[in-house]
């Protein structure tokens, strides 16, 4: 089976303490999700726990369509984490990994990743290891979300086609940074910067998209959102430019939902961090 994406990575319970919801999550989760609901043939890979949590994020992947033909369930808590949200803008408060710590991928798993279209990760997927093992058979999107760690992006780009990454939380020049990271290795490199729109570095052009306008309802996910719409755009048009249009149009429905995918379930008790590993880049 050859696959249009196939996301590597984390699967997350977003539980909202106001709302006493859990909501589907997890970059490399939203980005399968969304992008098969766009008509790609998806898959994904991570690690799922055994507890009630496991099997809501679980069956949201069977009910969305998306291939999971590695299954790898582990006997504890799954990751969750803890959502803040004001006004529409939601960030997440705190994480617990739970069973998902490592990866430990052999040769079959990898021959069914590496033959697809597009592999997509991210920073919270453990995979940085086996990317040079699969980065001469397929185009590979790499989230950096805020990390702005300057080595470690200078050694992962160097594997990457499309390196994405997010508006910090500091100040920085984005047109410095985006630069900068466009000289690390990376095909093409994108900065989405939430309201004000998206900067790519490609072929040393600096390309500026605006963002759409949009009811703002939770801006969770949007950025896995855009990065979905974006790679689905991308797999068949090959088109950087027209790709960042279709991902600015996802980013902007996304924000219209609650929560990644508007995928919830009650939970009447807090859900309490065990192992809070969350912090800010």
């Amino acid at each position: 089976m050859k696959y249009d994406i196939f996301a590597v990575g984390d699967n997350v319970a977003d539980y909202y303490p106001e709302q006493k919801k859990i909501y589907a999550g997890g970059g490399a989760f939203n980005v399968a999700v969304i992008a098969r609901r766009l008509g790609a043939k998806t898959a994904y890979y991570g690690a799922f726990g055994t507890d009630e949590n496991a099997k809501f994020l679980y069956d949201t992947l069977k009910k969305e369509k998306v291939a999971y033909p590695v299954n790898d369930i582990r006997k504890g808590r799954n990751a969750v984490s803890i959502i803040e949200k004001t006004d529409g803008i939601s960030r997440v408060k705190g994480v617990d990994k739970g069973v998902y710590k490592n990866l430990n991928l052999n040769k079959t798993v990898l021959e069914i990743i590496k033959n697809s279209k597009i592999v997509h990760t991210n920073i919270y997927s453990y995979f940085e290891d086996y990317l040079k093992k699969i980065e001469d058979k397929a185009i590979i999107s790499f989230d950096f979300s805020h990390l702005r760690n300057k080595s470690y992006i200078s050694e992962i780009s160097k594997m990457v086609d499309i390196a994405f990454f997010s508006k910090p939380k500091t100040d920085e020049n984005p047109r410095e940074f985006i630069n900068w990271a466009a000289e690390q290795g990376a095909k093409a490199v994108i900065l989405t910067l939430g309201s004000k729109g998206v900067l790519m570095n490609y072929q040393d052009q600096l390309i500026k998209k605006e963002a759409k306008n949009t009811k703002l309802r939770d801006t969770l996910g949007a950025g896995d959102a855009f990065i979905a719409g974006f790679l689905n755009n991308f797999k068949d048009s090959k088109n950087y430019e027209a790709a960042l249009e279709k991902g600015l149009e996802q980013a902007a429905k996304n924000c219209q939902i609650n929560g990644a995918l508007g995928v919830a379930a009650l939970r009447e008790e807090d859900i309490i961090l065990e192992n809070d590993i969350h912090q800010d880049f």
